[in-house]
């Protein structure tokens, strides 16, 4: 540490170098050169001179302050700073806990302690995180503070594979790393462990991650001695998928293997399958048989052991997903080798059917489909509003009986009803499917039809009948605004923050030169006061006498309440005070306009994105709420976008309670507990 101090403590410059014989044997060289020069009628030495007597100076100084053991801040020997990085003594990171689950809600908390050569907790050094295997970090706190400790938090957020993920934190030349292991992502399969040759029967296959949230679109692979529909499928929004196994024509065990991701990430399920040797079916109805709605259907099963009926008397247990048996216990005995129940349903939709022998765990099902048959209602969308010239949509129209029941089967007819575009439609009917829908595609014409200048009518029934209304434009528009979390103070009295809006066409290509307009406007504003607090000020509702009394007698704290919300009263935001809006009775509309944009409209460039500032006075932050609105249009179309937020203030201006907060400590629309009250 002799050797490193001397390097950097230049105040002692001079009485080091005189202590270095290589510097005195340089100084004496000098001398001897510079006398020589002297003699020769020389009495300046020439820059070549000085620049190669410097050079060396400088290498004799750093040769002595390196001491050749590879220390030195110029060949990146360990423990020396090199002027951009600071002498840190030790760095340790900790990681509470050391094993997290594979869901997004996992995490854990990263520690870093940065201690100088001597122990003591550095503050102001940044540290580096980095993390392997797709670990995602947030830091939190990415330089040192008072307590030498820097943080961060490690998810497995965007991937539930089961992994160990590597921390490393670097702070000057020193790192550490810990190893957080990341699991729970299982599969499960669940469906009968028995059925009979010959028989087909459905699973189901789940993967999940540590919080039992299905995790979708993963690829899982199957495996089974039986036939498989496939060996591969994707998982759907709920993790989940289903197959139907094919059973050989022989008896035996068979297992269903299903396994996830790949590597040390592999998952895997196994369920095993007794194949008997008996014939165990559903025989009537057919599958897919349609059922009208509270309608007795009839469910029969067979039995047979070796081609011959089994015993009378043999008990079968029936289930189904949707619809009341008969009897309600769903039992019923073997006769002649069959066994039978009903069910009937007074809700549309389909419904598995499940017959079983409890004492073997032998299985079969049939799914059949209950349908309503009386339209009642008719609901039509479409899945775009507004389209662009030559573009198509999906109409959609929705039947329900008087029950909100789906209804299947029925003829729906579709007309246009007026076309400013001169579009068309695919087909003029369509049948209603199992959800009750039917479809049909517009796509619009060469010319704008102006804003909703489309109307498409369906029919079902006797008068049964909706409309939609679109608009064909040259392009379809998406607008967004959004900011950060940043705000500027460019004076004591006001703040300014940045926005963006984005404007796109449907399909999410930027358009440029797009003219967005823009208005704030208050909708709400506070009354209160702020209160001094540990975390700095607070608004709150100023506490009434009453309170105060209270909380003397009791001897406890006062507990703080949030401020008092109001309405703003000009309630159809023409900025004069009309008949009934003056609520307070001050004579005047709360809250005034706050907030302004630094321009009216703005245009948008070529990555379809345009910036504008926010600004307010700061002693109207925290106590007003105001309504952004940006809207664009271009070639007839017309998109807008609203975001409502109270005016916040720097958090500079409110951690330090011993400066006044922006304002003052009331809010500027009184602190009385009532809207009515002006105070």
């Amino acid at each position: 540490m002799a050797r490193q101090a001397m390097c950097y403590d230049f105040s002692k410059l001079s009485g080091t170098l005189a202590k270095l014989p290589q510097f005195a044997v340089l100084v004496q060289g000098m001398r001897e050169m510079y006398s020589r020069n002297s003699e020769s009628g020389e009495t300046m030495m020439s820059g070549k001179f000085l620049a190669r007597a410097s050079a060396f100076s400088l290498t004799l100084f750093l040769a002595a302050c390196g001491g050749g053991d590879g220390s030195s801040p110029l060949n990146g020997g360990p423990g020396n700073g090199d002027g951009d990085q600071p002498d840190v003594g030790s760095i340790q990171l900790l990681a509470s806990p050391v094993s997290i689950g594979s869901s997004e809600a996992s995490t854990s908390d990263l520690t870093v302690l940065v201690k100088d050569n001597k122990g003591v907790l550095m503050n102001g050094v940044d540290v580096e995180f980095s993390s392997t295997n797709a670990g995602t970090l947030q830091v939190e706190r990415g330089t040192t503070d008072e307590s030498g400790t820097a943080i961060a938090t490690l998810s497995p957020t965007g991937d539930p594979r089961n992994r160990t993920v590597e921390v490393k934190a670097i702070a000057g030349r020193l790192s550490d790393s810990v190893d957080i292991e990341i699991s729970g992502t299982a599969l499960s399969i669940s469906g009968p462990s028995s059925i009979a040759f010959g028989d087909s029967a459905s699973y189901r296959i789940q993967l999940t991650d540590s919080d039992g949230n299905g995790i979708a679109n993963q690829a899982v692979n199957l495996s089974s001695n039986s036939q498989l529909e496939t060996s591969s499928l994707t998982t759907d929004a709920n993790g989940t998928i289903d197959v139907t196994l094919n059973a050989g024509t022989t008896g035996g065990t068979d297992t269903l293997r299903a396994s996830a991701f790949s590597g040390d990430a592999t998952v895997s399920a196994a369920k095993t399958i007794s194949i008997s040797s008996d014939q165990f079916e559903i025989v009537s109805p057919a599958a897919n048989t349609e059922v009208l709605l509270n309608t007795p259907q009839t469910i029969t099963m067979r039995w047979l052991e070796n081609g011959t009926p089994v015993a009378d008397g043999r008990i079968v247990s029936f289930s189904a997903t949707r619809g009341t048996l008969s009897p309600t216990n769903g039992l019923a005995q073997v006769a002649n080798g069959q066994a039978s129940i009903q069910v009937r349903s007074a809700n549309a939709g389909p419904s598995t059917i499940t017959a079983t022998d409890q004492t073997s765990g032998l299985s079969t099902n049939v799914m059949i489909e209950f349908v309503a048959t009386t339209p009642d209602t008719l609901n039509l969308q479409a899945t775009k509003t507004q389209v662009g010239l030559g573009e198509s949509t999906e109409v959609i129209a929705t039947v329900r009986d008087p029950e909100n029941n789906l209804v299947k089967n029925q003829v729906v007819t579709f007309q246009i009803k007026e076309d400013g575009s001169n579009g068309s439609l695919s087909t003029s009917t369509d049948v209603t499917d199992s959800q009750g829908k039917a479809r049909v595609i517009y796509t619009g014409g060469g010319t704008g039809s102006g804003r909703d200048g489309v109307t498409i009518i369906a029919n079902v029934g006797t008068n049964i009948s909706d409309q939609v209304n679109l608009t064909v434009a040259k392009q379809a528009l998406r607008l967004a605004i959004g900011t950060g979390n940043q705000i500027e103070e460019p004076d004591t009295v006001r703040y300014i923050k940045s926005y963006l809006a984005v404007v796109t066409d449907s399909n999410g290509a930027p358009i440029d030169g797009a003219e967005v307009e823009l208005s704030v406007l208050p909708v709400r504003y506070r009354k209160g006061e702020y209160l001094a607090t540990t975390d700095g000020w607070v608004p709150i509702a100023t506490p009434t006498q009453a309170e105060r009394d209270a909380a003397e007698a009791s001897g406890e704290p006062l507990e703080p309440l949030n401020p008092v919300e109001c309405a703003a009263e000009d309630s159809n935001g023409n900025g004069v005070l009309d008949a009934g809006e003056d609520f307070n009775g001050s004579g005047s509309l709360e809250p005034t306009n706050s907030a302004s944009t630094n321009t009216p409209r703005v245009n948008t460039e070529s990555d379809g994105t345009a910036t504008f500032d926010l600004v307010y006075p700061q002693s109207h932050c925290t106590w007003v709420r105001v309504r952004l609105t940006a809207t664009v249009r271009v070639e007839g179309t017309e998109s807008v976008e609203t975001s409502e937020f109270y005016l916040s203030c720097l958090a500079d201006d409110l951690n330090d309670t011993d400066v006044e907060a922006p304002g003052g400590k009331y809010s500027l629309y009184g602190n009385a507990r009532s809207c009515s009250n002006p105070n």
